[in-house]
């Protein structure tokens, strides 16, 4: 019999990691009648896995972020430890910003298992529009060439996103993993954009599934913003006042407004979308150069064509921002409230309401009773 394994998909971040985990998530059944397990959180991915080990907030850390407890990975430990199914598949791009000592950690917890790495890698030219959207949907003020030179002017510094870094210096990551794990455990999958199915039919092949088990879930679109919600959305967060908190703007921007346009509004021919100046296209091409060489050098096992890293194209331009944006955006964007963004509502908010309103419903009971005496 194989050796039982924990297989950890950790990244990277805008390299289909979302369509993997939406296929996870919605053939959990049919990956356990194969002998994997795909564990059940109450989410698609483990991010908060990935939180609790690094010690990481989600949102913003002073104000009102949220700090996922350890616990969360000592029950996943506990399970895995537990389970005597052949394969356990865990997924998150966040993995990709754990420390050698975080890293360590899984491999010292997870008892008799092999612990393998698994990432998917695009050109770093290729999500820097992606990341600077995502960024963007976590509260940033910055516009697009600002933001590049954060990131770009200094690599491995950024006064708006220092996370960045620690995600996309793709090389540095694999060799924090293959340091601790051992190359022969560590595998890279260069996403080839241009032929949709090799990121599928890669993970099949590393799973021991057959061909077209795994495939991409019909879901709500998730799109790239254009450049009139761009420009919505710096205003939104230049204004978004300084005493409301990381909860509110998940739930009514993010979640709320931001998540109805992209999953419902089809974007119009003459919509302007996201260029990058040559000056990005050229430097991101070269710290390209630099990920290749170092991946190649951890002797993790590469799968794609791994030249592809620093010789990415991207629509080439100096971003404009429109200053109007279309009566249909803005009209679904103020419907996207609905029942399922009740059931996000901190707790806290709803035992603060629930308290003023009983004390009201009281105080008006007690007037009514002194009227009639």
């Amino acid at each position: 019999m194989s050796e039982r394994r924990l297989i950890v998909h950790a990244g990277f971040h805008k390299s289909g990691t979302t369509a993997l985990q939406e296929s996870f998530d919605a053939q959990s059944d049919e990956l356990r009648a194969a002998g994997i397990i795909y564990p059940n959180i109450g989410r698609k991915a483990h991010h908060r896995i990935a939180w609790a080990l690094a010690d990481r907030t989600w949102g913003w850390g002073k104000r009102g972020g949220e700090k996922t407890p350890r616990r969360k990975w000592t029950e996943l430990v506990k399970q895995v430890n537990a389970s005597d199914v052949q394969t356990i598949l865990i997924s998150s791009e966040f993995f990709s910003e754990l420390s050698s000592e975080a890293i360590k950690t899984i491999s010292k917890e997870i008892k008799n298992r092999k612990v393998e790495v698994i990432f998917t890698v695009r050109p770093l030219v290729k999500l820097l529009g992606s990341s600077y959207q995502q960024y963007l949907k976590y509260g940033i003020k910055a516009d697009y060439t600002t933001w590049l030179h954060s990131v770009l002017d200094k690599p491995g510094e950024s006064k708006i996103n220092p996370s960045f870094w620690k995600r996309n210096f793709h090389g540095q990551v694999v060799a924090r993993w293959v340091e601790v794990l051992g190359a022969d455990n560590g595998t890279v999958i260069i996403v080839d954009e241009s032929k949709p199915e090799f990121l599928f039919d890669s993970i099949n092949e590393h799973l021991g599934l057959p061909k077209g088990f795994l495939k991409a879930q019909e879901t709500g679109s998730n799109r790239s913003l254009t450049m009139e919600e761009i420009a919505l959305l710096i205003e939104i967060n230049k204004r978004f006042p300084k005493e409301r908190e990381w909860s509110e703007y998940e739930i009514f921007v993010r979640e709320g407004l931001i998540r109805r346009i992209t999953d419902h509004v089809k974007p119009s021919t003459d919509s302007g979308r996201l260029t990058t100046p040559q000056w990005a296209i050229d430097k991101g091409n070269e710290i390209g150069t630099q990920n290749k060489r170092e991946l190649v050098a951890t002797g993790a096992k590469i799968i794609g064509d791994i030249d592809s890293l620093d010789t990415a194209k991207v629509p080439e331009g100096e971003p404009y921002y429109p200053d109007k944006i279309s009566i249909p955006v803005i009209a679904e964007a103020m419907i996207g409230f609905d029942k399922t963004v009740v059931k996000k509502f901190p707790i806290s908010w709803v035992q603060r309401d629930m308290l003023i309103r009983y004390r009201k419903k009281l105080k008006s009971q007690v007037y009514k009773l002194r009227k009639k005496l």
